[in-house]
């Protein structure tokens, strides 16, 4: 018995290793504690980082569409070279180049808002956000000063028709709806180039028709840049509330509309079963279509 303890002791023992390493804090079986730490740091790190390239993007969006879209006002204004339905399609053509080329991107306020608003976008990331879409918006103004120098009756903003704030309004308004309606149908498609096109071609095709009352800015970020850079703020009230009430006004109808299998499923069911209770027979549950399954979850 006494070799048995001596050779098992040169060998290293059985079992009083194993006591002595949990006793140590030393169990093999289980990760170390300072393994965590440094898991979280690198999810943390790639999170900052992920947050970081999102505003870059939100930022060369932002110019880009200013910068294109003043550059062809400016183009109409001033040398007569364009036409303003061809304004309209530069416009549009810019906003599907940049989702084609940058991703998914809102470059616009009212979008991010209502992102936040219906739960898809941390509210602390608004700001931020909005920040870097403004500072894109105002730096693409100065690039513009610099390269087509227009005089200052060469306003590339947008402005309402003289004279009038309540068709503006309701024109923004209703147009921002629209164009939501068409940013959520467009953002559950898995083809990223349909849906930038798709979005470019309802930016542009709005444009065509509201621009002669309001300017067709639907963007706050639109009027601003050129507002700060120029210091005209007449009636800039309408394109911040306008394009917000309507992004909201659009999401909200998109989502009842995509929720009306279930609703229409909901209450014909509910008509069924109490029709049964009456009878004392079985009628099949009525479930929703998967698009309404689905939709509860989207605008």
């Amino acid at each position: 018995m006494a070799a048995d303890h001596v050779r098992k002791d040169v060998a290293g023992g059985d079992g009083d290793d194993d006591r002595r390493s949990k006793v140590n804090g030393e169990d093999l079986e289980q990760p170390r504690g300072d393994q965590e730490p440094a898991a979280d740091h690198v999810s943390r790190g790639l999170a900052i980082g992920h947050f970081i390239r999102e505003l870059m993007v939100e930022g060369a969006a932002s110019f880009l569409l200013v910068f294109w879209s003043a550059v062809a006002a400016l183009m109409q204004e001033m040398h007569g070279t364009l036409s303003f339905p061809m304004v309209c399609l530069v416009v549009a053509l810019t906003v599907g180049f940049v989702l084609w080329w940058l991703g998914p991107a809102h470059f616009n306020p009212a979008v991010t808002a209502t992102f936040a608003a219906f739960g898809y976008l941390p509210w602390a990331k608004l700001p931020l956000y909005v920040v870097v879409q403004l500072a894109g918006s105002v730096l693409a103004c100065l690039a513009v000063n610099g390269v087509m120098q227009p005089r200052e009756e060469h306003f590339y903003g947008t402005a309402p028709m003289a004279g009038h704030t309540r068709l503006p309004f309701l024109m923004e308004l209703l147009a921002s709806a629209v164009l939501m309606v068409v940013i959520a149908t467009a953002s559950r498609g898995s083809n990223q180039t349909v849906g930038g096109l798709a979005i470019g071609a309802a930016v542009g095709t709005l444009g065509l028709v509201i621009g002669p009352v309001s300017g067709g800015s639907m963007n706050p970020i639109r009027t601003l840049g050129p507002a700060i850079v120029f210091g005209r703020y007449t009636s800039v009230w309408i394109y911040l509330v306008a394009p917000l009430a309507g992004m909201l006004l659009g999401a909200l109808c998109n989502r009842t509309v995509r929720n009306s299998d279930a609703i229409l499923a909901f209450f014909c069911g509910g008509g069924a079963r109490a029709a049964a209770r009456k009878t004392g027979r079985s009628v099949p549950v009525l479930t929703p279509h998967a698009i309404g399954a689905v939709a509860s979850q989207q605008f």
